[in-house]
């Protein structure tokens, strides 16, 4: 296996287990919600994870903008690479050759967009247990 296929795997490994992470303080927010008790504390947790997540989401964004453009280089400098081979190629063999060599990068980027959806997901979540949360406050005021 090479390094750069063990860094997909624990890129892989790591996104993996955050989702695992979120989605369980997901679930026990939600069901201290559906008990209705300590409103405010559940209130205050999904507030911070909100912001967690968003915070999270700008940092993702900054890589996956990164891993655009190392793709992008890659791209340009093999097309090239392959434009001046010494056996001539067709168009659709440089684009099987550059696909080949880029498949690493591009698994890459879509473990990053795909943890970038979740958190986007996610935070569409807590926006609606937030208003839950108000919603269950408000009644308990009558």
């Amino acid at each position: 296996m090479s390094t750069k296929q063990e860094k997909l795997l624990k890129v892989d490994e790591y996104l993996n287990e955050q989702r695992l992470e979120w989605t369980q303080k997901i679930k026990d927010l939600t069901e201290d919600l559906k008990i209705g008790q300590n409103l405010e504390e559940v209130s205050a947790y999904t507030l911070s994870y909100r912001q967690i997540m968003i915070e999270q989401l700008a940092s993702l964004g900054s890589r996956i903008r990164t891993q655009k453009s190392a793709c992008d280089r890659l791209y340009k400098q093999k097309w090239i690479e392959y434009y001046n081979y010494d056996y001539k190629l067709t168009d659709k063999q440089r684009e099987r050759f550059l696909e080949a060599d880029l498949a690493d990068d591009r698994h890459m980027l879509e473990l990053l967009d795909t943890q970038k959806a979740f958190l986007e997901g996610s935070v569409k979540t807590l926006d609606n247990m937030g208003f839950a949360i108000k919603n269950r406050l408000d009644i308990s005021k009558l």
